[in-house]
């Protein structure tokens, strides 16, 4: 007899907002302010964030930006994830304006920015300036903000973290920084003390995966970018618990997208394709009748070399150790595969082909149908105490 259907525990959204620094309170008797429900995955190749006002959804789809910062002489208008930000004070107590640009348009401000897959620890040392960069590319950021005047406005903030860096120190980080300036306009930035939680990496793909088997526990296999990490899961109470994890640095997509240059280094495309360009192909290749189609930037057809690529990656790269790991738990338990990298129609086949060679079931890889982001597009959830129909008995 299957376990009664769990209901995901909905957390308060009623927390007061309190910044010590300027002596914000909130009185039971005013009304709710707005307060921006922020899911942010920071990751080393991507910025992965979905915002909403209290119990309202839809305030914006889960967006993506690229991992890379600029920091440059004056903030430039127009650009998304273009701001100034304030964090210190100088000796005449004045504060200390720095400009940012977070994301894709990093690329384009004439000085050398900064990729987080550049440093062991940068996407931990740049927390701030990433969570901010998200914040000012939110696009209805101003009708998200409160206050009487058009230039002096204020941002109630709940955040929320996937990462596997400790929230507190995530959380000192970014109380540091006092305000945020975005088009001419500051706000004021009030980070609510009992609302910034961190939550395992790829949290979301549990929730996603409790609500579908009750299963005593699971596991989900997570490939990012830099690592595929493997989580069991205890899946006895209303919410998903992770018990281990097991991350296999390396086994990311970094080291396909090396494998798929030195698989296209023999050819003549090899000599007009970027890293940069070789991720845009990997991500748009797709699998039909005729096999693996990759394009490159001359036209030609380059499926036959990222098969290549993506075979040896499985078998030469940190990524062999998760999927032989893998082959054994998912034996037993189902397996929730997610991540950018089963984003990528020709992994998603061939790593599914590899279990499935393995002896395992077909019935325990489960894949989302978007599992590049179910890892925060779920985590609504546990705000929203959102239920599903879909949830059915092993």
């Amino acid at each position: 007899m299957s376990r009664p259907k769990k209901q995901p525990t909905p957390i308060s959204a009623n927390a007061s907002n309190a910044n010590e620094t300027e002596t914000i309170t909130e009185k039971a008797s005013q009304p709710s302010k707005k307060v921006i429900h922020l899911m942010l995955d920071a990751g080393r190749s991507s910025i992965k964030y979905q915002a909403f006002v209290n119990n309202e959804t839809g305030t914006t789809p889960v967006m993506k930006t690229e991992s890379l910062v600029c920091c440059v002489p004056s903030v430039p208008f127009g650009e998304l994830g273009a701001f100034s930000l304030s964090r210190a004070k100088d000796e005449n107590n004045k504060d200390v304006v720095e400009h940012w640009v977070v994301g894709s348009s990093a690329r384009l401000q004439g000085k050398e920015y900064i990729a987080m897959s550049d440093g062991e620890n940068y996407k931990v040392d740049y927390f701030p300036v990433l969570a901010l960069g998200a914040i000012a590319s939110l696009p209805n950021l101003f009708e998200l903000s409160t206050g009487t005047s058009d230039k002096r406005r204020t941002l109630h903030i709940r955040l929320s973290t996937l990462s596997l860096a400790n929230p507190l120190e995530l959380k000192k980080a970014i109380e540091q920084c006092k305000w945020i300036a975005v088009d001419s306009v500051r706000y004021r930035l009030c980070f609510s003390k009992l609302g910034f939680l961190g939550f395992p990496e790829g949290y979301g793909a549990s929730l996603w995966a409790s609500e579908r088997f009750d299963d005593k526990q699971f596991h989900t296999f997570d490939i990012g970018y830099g690592t595929a990490t493997i989580s069991e899961y205890s899946n006895l109470g209303k919410l998903p618990k992770r018990v281990t994890c097991s991350p296999n640095g390396g086994g990311g997509v970094a080291t396909l997208i090396k494998e798929f240059s030195l698989a296209l280094s023999n050819t003549d495309s090899s000599k007009m394709i970027r890293p940069s360009q070789l991720r845009e192909i990997l991500e748009t290749a797709t699998v039909g009748d005729n096999g693996i189609s990759a394009i490159a930037p001359d036209g030609e057809n380059i499926g036959a070399e990222l098969e290549n690529a993506i075979h040896s990656w499985m078998k030469d790269s940190p990524l062999a150790y998760a999927l032989d790991d893998v082959s054994v738990k998912a034996r037993r338990s189902k397996v929730t595969l997610c991540g950018g990298a089963f984003a990528i129609a020709p992994v998603q086949m061939l790593i599914k082909e590899r279990l499935l060679k393995a002896s395992i079931p077909e019935s325990h890889l489960l894949i989302p149908e978007n599992p590049g982001t179910v890892a925060l597009s779920e985590m609504k959830k546990l705000y929203l105490g959102e239920t599903s129909d879909v949830k059915q008995a092993a």
